[in-house]
């Protein structure tokens, strides 16, 4: 018998999140569009923060097919407790909003798992956090959108069916940024 001991076996490691240069840039875009529409102010801070990180998060999602935690879950309580610093009158708003989103979007999730991934819920919770009561009208047209993108690939793809699998993320993320820009 020997005291010798076995090499621990290797941790598996998670491939690094690279973004094309493609998404750089729209995160600039973000940025400055932001920037114009709020000024220089808390509103640009926080509206150019969450709006960057539904650039990368929709460029994740298109590529990999995943909304990583390591973006969504940070971004969710930046963009939480900014606009709670910024708008301290209204923290109930932003955190009820969050909450609601997220729980509604759980409850869809643990209805349908194949039809909604957590992925979807936790982004749910990071666009209530940035949108407050506005976040209603950003889920519902980016479901809507979704749902208007489902019909076209049924009716183009031969052998498409209505379990044709597609990213979620990008048409909430999208609606999000339209409403973030008209509503506020």
């Amino acid at each position: 018998m020997t005291t010798e001991t076995l090499p621990a076996p290797a941790a598996e490691t998670k491939p690094p999140l690279e973004l094309a240069p493609i998404t750089w840039v729209a995160v600039f875009v973000a940025v400055v569009v932001c920037t114009l529409k709020f000024g220089f102010s808390g509103d640009a801070v926080v509206g150019s923060i969450f709006a960057a990180a539904l650039v990368v998060l929709t460029a994740t999602d298109l590529e990999r097919r995943i909304i990583p935690n390591r973006v969504v879950l940070p971004a969710s309580a930046i963009v939480l407790l900014l606009n709670i610093a910024v708008h301290p009158s209204h923290a109930l708003e932003w955190i009820v909003a969050a909450a609601a989103s997220f729980a509604f979007f759980l409850a869809v999730a643990l209805i349908n798992p194949k039809g909604l991934g957590m992925g979807d819920v936790k982004l749910a919770f990071l666009i209530g956090a940035g949108l407050g009561w506005d976040v209603v009208a950003a889920l519902i047209l980016g479901t809507f959108a979704a749902a208007v993108y489902a019909v076209i690939l049924v009716l183009t793809r031969p052998g498409a069916s209505g379990k044709t699998a597609f990213a979620l993320g990008p048409f909430l993320a999208g609606a999000a940024v339209v409403v973030l820009l008209l509503a506020h």
